[in-house]
């Protein structure tokens, strides 16, 4: 069997090329994810808000109590079914970075693709996935102490 340190440039460049490839669509797989797990959350902030608001005088304390708590549960929810997909798509995304990686490491061919600053970059990636992995976790707390809040404010009102 061929090892990779007998790879012709072509090979090593072609084998770039997918690494390459296989990221922009782990980017964008990763990006849609977050687009839409944000946008929901966003949704869920706006009703909540909304119904912490409401005023009407014949429903209006049981409605803001059961529906801020309902959406509260939801989005906790939807936080813990989000987080394997992006977590999922944040590790493809390092494998893809490693194995990139390993290609500069036989080096022939790549000098005109590489990035100036490699570790540079490579921190700047890290952090931008770290994020990614951790937006769930964030609005998932965020969720729990808006569901707190909730229930603290109506039992002082009764």
């Amino acid at each position: 069997m061929e090892t990779e340190a007998n790879w012709s440039d072509e090979r090593i460049l072609s084998s770039f090329k997918v690494c390459r490839d296989e990221l922009h669509s782990e980017y964008g797989i990763l990006s849609g994810r977050l687009n839409s797990y944000i946008t929901s959350q966003a949704f869920l902030v706006s009703s909540y808000a909304i119904s912490m608001g409401n005023m009407n005088s014949i429903w209006g304390a049981r409605f803001s109590q059961y529906f801020s708590l309902l959406l509260s549960v939801m989005a906790i929810i939807l936080s813990m079914r989000a987080h394997p997909g992006i977590k999922g798509s944040c590790r493809a995304i390092s494998r893809w970075h490693n194995r990139e990686a390993d290609l500069f490491q036989i080096g022939r061919g790549l000098e005109d693709y590489g990035p100036i600053n490699r570790e540079g970059l490579r921190s700047i990636n890290d952090k931008n996935l770290l994020f990614a992995q951790t937006s769930s976790w964030i609005f998932g707390i965020a969720w729990f102490l808006m569901a707190s809040l909730s229930i603290y404010l109506h039992a002082l009102k009764t």
